[in-house]
């Protein structure tokens, strides 16, 4: 079983699809359905002004947040300098630097749609990461190019790119600024650790 989920872990990422191109037509018809159910009107000089309903909607961020139980472990380094990864495995690999947390309870695969629909809307996600009285926060980004579907890790990283693990990125946080008091209390096997990822407007 260990072997499998290493493998599992070791599997590399598929090549990122490419980007899609948006046309100035596409703009223009996103704008014109907008405009035709009340949520922005047109001024005179070719700019768009969202509605006061229009700004609500916008503006208008709905609570959602699910909770990751994981545990620790003594061979966590948390120094990777690009992202923070928590993994279903059930041992850290000697180069993944990027581990905080194993054994978790879920992956991208397991987490709720609502969670993955509201990350995939680029929305703002808080990640807190706690244990033994210790905590720590990351604030990060969704994406509509998110996939969530990875069975094995979640991943949450500084730069803007994308696989299978990613759920969200522009963090302003990687695993080797992760207050160390934290970091050491995750580094105990015996440790219940909670990651909960929680929609902010």
């Amino acid at each position: 079983m260990i072997e499998k989920i290493k493998r599992m872990e070791e599997m590399p990422e598929p090549a990122p699809e490419p980007s899609p191109i948006i046309t100035p037509s596409m703009i223009k018809n996103t704008l014109d359905a907008l405009e035709a159910k009340g949520m922005v009107y047109y001024m005179e000089g070719g700019a768009y002004i969202p509605t006061e309903h229009g700004w609500k909607l916008l503006t208008e961020v709905k609570q959602v947040k699910e909770e990751i139980f994981a545990h620790g472990s003594p061979n966590i380094a948390a120094t990777n300098q690009v992202m923070t990864k928590i993994t279903k495995g059930e041992n850290v690999l000697k180069d993944s630097d990027a581990v905080v947390a194993v054994k978790a309870d879920k992956a991208c695969r397991d987490l709720k749609d609502e969670l993955k629909n509201a990350l995939k809307e680029a929305k703002k996600v808080e990640i807190t990461i706690e244990t033994e009285g210790e905590k720590d926060k990351i604030i990060a980004y969704g994406s509509p190019a998110l996939k969530v579907n990875s069975p094995a890790e979640v991943v949450i990283r500084k730069d803007d790119f994308i696989d299978s693990r990613t759920v969200a990125i522009l963090a302003d946080k990687s695993a080797n600024e992760l207050k160390q008091e934290l970091v050491e209390k995750l580094r105990n096997s015996n440790s219940r650790v909670k990651i909960t990822l929680e929609i902010k407007p």
